[in-house]
């Protein structure tokens, strides 16, 4: 089990660490922790993907994820048409427009936890976040091997560079 695993158990247990009544801070802090749960799992994807032949290389690959190219990439690849390195289009699969559109929405719910100190977080809402980022690692596991998830993982590496 990866750091990635890790951080949405990690989630839960925050969303449910002062229960029944969790605090502001204990459901923001699960909400960002749910955002690098999923990033860790694209970037440690990414990282195995490509190993480079060492540990420091896999380190230096993992790196490279930037989080506001992995947005950006992850808007491309939620819509159902990906134009590849050629320009031909490609078919997105369901799961991999799943993952990529959650990866944007939930990069939105963490700069809110994080920096909006006006919006409050209720605990059915931290809850449909956290399901959401289960779904989220399911999909990716069914679309994993799937040469377009490769290619998912490498434009956000490359960005738009062709």
């Amino acid at each position: 089990m990866g750091v990635a695993h890790d951080l949405l158990q990690q989630a839960f247990h925050l969303a449910s660490y002062n229960a029944p009544s969790p605090t502001q801070s204990d459901l923001r802090r699960a909400v960002s922790t749910a955002y690098y749960a999923l990033f860790h799992l694209l970037v440690e994807e990414g990282g195995t993907r490509w190993l480079g032949g060492s540990q420091s290389a896999q380190t230096g690959l993992q790196r490279a994820f930037d989080h506001g190219a992995m947005k950006q990439t992850s808007v491309r690849f939620a819509e159902a048409i990906w134009t590849d390195w050629h320009g031909a289009p490609q078919a997105v699969p369901p799961a991999l427009r799943q993952v990529a559109k959650r990866f944007v929405d939930l990069q939105e719910d963490r700069h809110l936890a994080d920096y909006d100190n006006h919006e409050q977080w209720t605990d059915t809402d931290v809850q449909a976040v956290l399901r959401s980022v289960e779904r989220a690692f399911r999909d990716w596991d069914s679309i994993r091997t799937d040469p377009i998830a490769g290619n998912y993982l490498l434009a956000m590496i490359l960005g738009k560079r062709r």
